[in-house]
């Protein structure tokens, strides 16, 4: 059933975690119709089977259709690794996971192809290779890949730092390997721990953490040694501000970038919802709706 709403871009993520992408492209574009999808009632995508994160995805996909999406942006690593291609397929309109986008601005910032490049993700994204199969594009081959299924319910517990988050980022990063040059934060949710990410990679290689943001680089911790080679930490936001501000170069953008109407949904307990979300964003959430998903 289609739904009287304004032309809009449109996020999908299995929780809260994506409100990090449409706060940042919201930063950018404060003046974009956006609606927002988390599909709470559901998460997390990172256990489920491929068929499960297909269907699961095609049912938000449309339901965001149904309200006027000109474009969907799957801001869910999981949902993008395993079923943004998929979806492709079945709908009409433009949409794009934060795979793709992510490895090519990657490949543009490696100089030394010889150099690793760490990927922390969920246990799927890990498990889908579509990273390495992405950054192979790239003639980026020296990939170290490991799962972090801690680090979600982690920062949905409002967990950033301290114990807990440090003891979280040693026992997975504990053999990054010496000559990694780039980190890719490969799930949404894993910003918020990025503190705690880059004080245990210090500790493992001694060098200086640098995190490329929308509002540039900024130093995380200084290295006790190798200062000048630093290590660069880097998320999905980035490369999907420039998609956006690229579709909306390349479109009539005229109703899609007019009133800044924002729509924001959640399959289970809205008000639970809203309570998680203020630790992925600082913009003010109008009031979140239940979404009533077909299956």
């Amino acid at each position: 059933m289609k739904h009287n709403y304004s032309p809009n871009i449109a996020f999908f993520d299995s929780s809260q975690g994506g409100l990090t992408v449409w706060e940042n492209v919201l930063k950018r574009f404060p003046n974009l119709n956006t609606q927002y999808l988390g599909d709470n009632a559901r998460c997390p995508y990172g256990n489920k089977s491929a068929e499960t994160i297909i269907k699961y995805s095609s049912e938000a996909a449309l339901f965001l259709l149904n309200r006027n999406a000109n474009l969907l942006i799957v801001a869910c690593g999981t949902a993008s690794s395993v079923a943004a291609k998929e979806i492709q397929k079945i709908f009409k309109i433009p949409i794009v996971g934060i795979v793709e986008g992510f490895c090519q601005f990657v490949g543009s910032i490696l100089e030394n192809k010889s150099r690793s490049v760490a990927v922390l993700g969920t246990r799927f994204t890990i498990k889908s290779g579509r990273f390495k199969e992405e950054l192979s594009l790239y003639n980026i081959n020296n990939v170290w890949e490991r799962a972090c299924p801690l680090f979600v319910p982690l920062v949905e517990e409002g967990i950033s730092s301290g114990p807990m988050a440090d003891a979280a980022a040693d026992m997975y990063l504990w053999d990054i390997p010496e000559d990694t040059k780039i980190v890719m934060l490969a799930c949404t949710h894993y910003p918020r721990l990025v503190h705690a990410i880059a004080a245990s990679i210090e500790r493992r290689l001694g060098k200086t953490i640098i995190y490329k943001t929308i509002d540039g680089d900024w130093v995380l911790i200084l290295g006790r040694n190798n200062l000048e080679d630093p290590i660069y930490v880097v998320e999905s936001s980035l490369p999907i501000v420039n998609y956006v501000s690229q579709f909306l170069h390349k479109n009539n953008s005229t109703g899609i970038y007019s009133q800044g109407n924002k729509h924001v949904f959640c399959t289970d307990a809205p008000s639970h919802f809203e309570n998680i979300a203020r630790f992925f964003t600082t913009i003010a959430l109008p009031k979140v709706e239940v979404a009533e998903i077909q299956s």
